[in-house]
């Protein structure tokens, strides 16, 4: 599955259950437009979490 961050609106439908395990529990954000993910595969700018 491609970022995240490029996902078109139809495309959620088809990809919605991966797409919650992709966003549960994060530990990235992008800092283009502010999309989680818990592996920073998922987005194109990634910055970690802090915690």
């Amino acid at each position: 599955m491609k970022e995240l961050c490029k996902l078109k609106k139809n495309e959620l439908d088809i990809h919605f259950k991966k797409i919650l395990k992709i966003v549960s529990k994060p530990k990235f954000i992008c800092e283009k437009c502010a999309r989680v993910a818990k592996d920073k595969k998922y987005l194109c700018n990634p910055l970690p979490l802090k915690k």
